[in-house]
């Protein structure tokens, strides 16, 4: 996970700021920290933290070998994560399941840091991805937000607004980045 940090040239301010962390590889070692500091089972797996399997097996952790993002609510509290495969995964990016108090289509990435500098300076910038973000606050744009998926929502378009009468969109030049601008346009 380091390495990779170094490897886009992340700083260690940039990386405390953004509470970056790392999910190791073992298949528990996460649920074995957690019910050893008293957090019951259930509640974690009702975090989206742990994957109950359906034919009953034991439960395991989520997130394994994966650069850690936690992502916040409105009022800069810890909701979910989204991490990124350090390794050979199937996923490149995996975030929390919607939960009962996580729901992707109405936050945005680092919104409760962009808030303020928004409405002062009068712009937001809506990039990709939480590296996106974390670039452009490291470069000094710290009015950076990124919706937690493929696509922009009408909530999420709608906190935007409540910020500045015209956020900026800046999406990858590929396909993807091409269809999430016009979808957000619509």
């Amino acid at each position: 996970a380091r390495e990779y940090l170094q490897g886009r040239a992340l700083t260690e301010a940039s990386i405390a700021r953004f509470h970056l962390g790392y999910a190791p590889e073992q298949r528990d070692l996460m649920k074995r920290t957690l019910l050893a500091r008293g957090i019951e089972e259930g509640q974690l797996i009702e975090a989206g933290l742990l994957i109950a399997p359906e034919d009953g097996g034991d439960s395991y952790d989520r997130f394994r070998n994966r650069l850690m993002f936690p992502i916040t609510d409105t009022r800069d509290r810890i909701v979910a994560f989204g991490g990124r495969a350090l390794g050979e995964q199937r996923a490149k990016y995996l975030n929390s399941p919607e939960t009962p108090i996580f729901h992707k289509g109405n936050l945005l990435y680092n919104l409760a840091n962009a808030r303020k500098p928004a409405r002062d300076g009068n712009a937001l910038v809506v990039v990709e991805g939480y590296m996106d973000v974390i670039a452009l606050d490291q470069a000094g744009l710290p009015h950076a937000v990124a919706p937690l998926g493929t696509a922009v929502t009408e909530q999420q378009m709608q906190a935007m607004w409540r910020l500045v009468a015209e956020p900026s969109l800046c999406f990858d030049g590929d396909a993807a980045g091409q269809r999430a601008a016009s979808r957000a346009a619509e």
